[in-house]
């Protein structure tokens, strides 16, 4: 993985450790007890309204055999497929967790590979709740800051010409219609305009990056692989994901409510 620029690395760090509720703090640190946990991200709709109302989503980075207590052919498919997704409840709370290596995150955050998932996601913001050392925590800020910067590469070569939010903005829509998703098309709109200032400020930190290479390949062949990928992510989730349906239930009412 390159090295992100020193400025979004810093302005990356800063904002991974903003205080996050008592709460979700302390939901983190339970999935903390588990074997070969180094680092647990809180992401998503719960982070960005400061709310554990719903379904909170973590992801919980791990290192050596054994971690989470997976056995070798759940942790072979979260290699081969990351991340293995569990539910999870912990003190009236409900969390999606997602379990990765660390090395594999890492790796994921690369913006010539196919599958955008991870970077994507990472390009939003994020808190790092819980690491196992200053090491594990500069590990998972140089991966978040890649993803920025490969989100960053992506928006200028889909969006030529934009700049700032509004580069970002047209970004999430073509990675919205990589995934198979309950939201409305209107989502990826909403994830920059809740969160616009940072998005602008995000977009010169990455001219560094942006000047001195472009993504490589094709976007319509990570669109068709992204399909493919994330149906495989479905069956996958079918042997870790307990009441899966229901979920998907809950979670297409609750964005029609929204709509």
């Amino acid at each position: 993985m390159r090295r992100p620029a020193p400025a979004l690395l810093s302005f990356i760090e800063a904002e991974l450790a903003r205080p996050v509720s008592m709460r979700a703090a302390a939901f983190a640190a339970h999935l903390a007890e588990r074997p070969g946990v180094v680092a647990v991200l809180f992401y998503g709709s719960c982070l960005q309204r400061g709310t554990e109302e719903g379904m909170l989503d973590f992801y919980a980075l791990t290192e050596g055999e054994g971690a989470w207590g997976e056995g070798r052919r759940l942790a072979a498919a979260g290699r081969a497929l990351p991340p293995n997704v569990y539910p999870l409840d912990f003190e009236g709370m409900r969390a999606k967790v997602a379990v990765v290596p660390l090395d594999v995150f890492r790796a994921r955050m690369d913006p010539d590979g196919l599958d955008t998932t991870f970077w994507a996601r990472f390009c939003q913001r994020a808190a790092l709740v819980w690491s196992r050392d200053k090491a594990a925590a500069h590990a998972a800020a140089q991966a978040v800051a890649a993803a920025v910067e490969s989100g960053a590469l992506w928006a200028e070569r889909l969006a030529p010409g934009a700049g700032g939010a509004e580069a970002w903005r047209m970004l999430f829509a073509a990675t919205y219609r990589v995934e198979f998703r309950v939201e409305g098309p209107g989502r990826a709109g909403e994830i920059v305009t809740r969160d616009e200032p940072r998005f602008a400020a995000l977009w010169p930190l990455t001219a560094p990056v942006r000047a001195a290479s472009g993504a490589s390949g094709s976007w319509t062949a990570r669109r068709i692989t992204g399909k493919a990928l994330h149906i495989a992510r479905l069956a996958k989730a079918a042997f870790t994901f307990e009441g899966g349906p229901r979920y998907l239930l809950w979670k297409i009412r609750r964005h029609r409510r929204r709509r």
